[in-house]
């Protein structure tokens, strides 16, 4: 078993003044340095036995990476800092924000992230390309190191008991501090000011790429003439923020410089209150040399009560994101909502096998109302439930389900009951580890046996039957990350296995898996003998 890793290393730049070296000269394409930067990137982590994610782009690099102890962390700085495409410095000036792994993850021997990814994408932070780095010198918000936007939150609350708002260049403004985070970051940690503990705006995302559509566009005339404070994990999504919120028009934005990491070094008990999430297992931090003392901000959806525990088996059905639930609500709800979706609850779930007809009835009835008075993505959403429960309604009719009243609970991420699922099976953990009395299901299929399409081949999603003759397995995996149990298959087709750009068309399917209603699903199916020559 590998050695546990002990040191964790954040990470971001913007290739701002170095971007002239991905399109100098026409025999070093763009594509070919951001392959080139790849593989640097692989060789170097791989040597050092070094795990985590990295995203790279032609914008810049993004990145949160562990290592087994600080030697082999500070050579791989040193490499990076070393690296140079025509005669360029590509990675310097990079801020590194270094962190420990806590001494209960290490004595148990796991490791802050299972695997190494390093992917090339088109943003380091996604805004649907709404954003350039070009806009960033040129848009992008005043950085306040965190000794500067700890003393503007610090004069505020010393006058806020006076005046509602603070000195600014001999102007008095109003101050509004904004946590361009998700809505499950906000909800465990966050920056709390003024005599009456204010707390910093939550945007209420579930995904940055929304923050300019709805927060944005929906606050930016409310803003204007205020003074804006923004803060986000270690400081990469507040470049695009302040770029996002200055080009509406609102032109006193700052920005906390290394985010709320770089804050908690020097203020661990400053203005921030709670824990800070991190993208690895684990979890959230509390503030430096505060361990069980920390503040608890955060509230159970259901009971309000104070909690903080994240979990990636508490998250909402409809959506997907994590919500915070106590154990003792965990206990009487089948599944959870979050707040967008809290109109949804007792109408719609994922695992439909526990309910008879007439209780589906009643769901399909309370989402057909919702949807008559909701507008955009969302009434899709909505269609599609509606949909798989008059699929499961003809099911049930036809006898070919049955419903399970004592079924288990489940977990949303991975499928598997409450009673194997760890909660490390959601997004960016991806892991999850079984108990020991717990036996794995495999498949009774290898890599490089024959399949061909199975009894419940969905022709609108896959194509037609006729179209796929025989495939190969190239993988045998769990169909939900983190899962138990190998119930897919990845394949490549003999026919139709090129893609319009001339590579493989590699494909994923179930084999057995338990879909939505409970029921297993079979995709594909073995080819025998006498099926080879079709």
């Amino acid at each position: 078993m590998d050695n546990p890793h002990k040191n964790v290393v954040l990470f971001y730049k913007y290739f701002i003044l170095e971007s002239a070296i991905l399109s100098e000269s026409p025999s070093t394409s763009t594509s070919m340095n951001m392959n080139q930067i790849e593989s640097f990137l692989r060789e170097t982590c791989m040597h050092l036995h070094m795990r985590g994610r990295v995203l790279l782009a032609t914008e810049g690099i993004n990145g949160t990476l562990s290592s087994i102890n600080s030697t082999d962390m500070n050579e791989f700085i040193n490499a990076m800092e070393n690296y140079k495409i025509n005669d360029t410095l590509v990675f310097s000036s990079i801020d590194w924000k270094m962190s420990d792994v806590d001494d209960e993850l290490v004595q148990q021997n796991r490791h802050p992230f299972p695997d190494l990814k390093i992917s090339i994408v088109k943003e380091i932070v996604s805004t649907g390309n709404l954003i350039q780095v070009d806009d960033i010198p040129t848009y992008g918000g005043r950085h306040l190191s965190s000794k500067e936007f700890h003393n503007v939150l610090e004069k505020y609350q010393e006058q806020d008991s006076h005046s509602h708002g603070i000195e600014n260049d001999g102007d008095e403004k109003e101050l509004v501090v904004i946590d361009v985070r998700n809505t499950f970051e906000h909800a465990i940690g966050h920056f709390q000011y003024s005599h009456d503990k204010k707390a910093a705006i939550n945007p209420n995302m579930v995904t940055f790429s929304s923050f300019d559509g709805q927060f944005c566009a929906e606050n930016a005339d409310y803003l204007k003439g205020k003074r804006v404070l923004m803060y986000c994990t270690g400081g990469i999504r507040c470049e695009k923020a302040s770029v996002m919120l200055r080009k509406r028009g609102v032109d006193d934005v700052s920005q906390l410089s290394g985010g709320i990491h770089r804050y908690l070094e020097q203020y661990p008990s400053g203005f921030f209150k709670g824990r800070n999430f991190v993208f690895d297992q684990r979890v959230a931090l509390a503030p430096s040399g505060r361990g069980k003392d920390v503040v608890v901000v955060g509230r159970c959806i259901e009971c309000c009560d104070e909690y903080d525990e994240i979990s990636g088996s508490r998250i909402c059905t409809v959506c997907r994101d994590l919500v915070l639930v106590c154990p003792k609500c965990v206990s009487r709800l089948r599944e959870n909502h979050c707040s967008r979706h809290s109109s949804w609850k007792g109408h719609y779930f994922t695992f439909l096998h526990i309910f008879g007809e007439d209780e589906l009835r009643d769901q399909m009835k309370g989402l057909i109302e919702i949807r008559e008075n909701s507008n955009g993505g969302s009434r899709k959403t909505l269609m599609k439930q509606i949909t798989k429960i008059k699929e499961r309604i003809a099911c049930l009719q036809s006898k070919l389900g049955r419903v399970d009243n004592d079924a288990p609970r489940r977990c949303r991420t991975c499928h598997e009951p409450d009673s194997v699922c760890d909660g490390l099976c959601w997004g960016f953990w991806k892991h999850s580890k079984a108990p020991e009395d717990i036996q794995r299901v495999n498949l009774p299929i290898a890599i490089g046996e024959l399949v061909k399409p199975g009894p419940d081949w969905n022709e609108p999603r896959f194509g037609k039957k006729k179209d796929f003759n025989i495939g190969t397995v190239l993988e045998v995996k769990s169909w939900n990350s983190g899962g138990l149990n190998d119930n897919c298959v990845s394949v490549v087709w003999d026919n139709n296995s090129k893609s319009s750009k001339g590579s493989r068309n590699i494909n994923v399917y179930r084999w057995g898996t338990l879909d939505t209603s409970g029921l297993p699903r079979y995709d594909l199916e073995l080819v025998r003998s006498s099926d080879a020559c079709l």
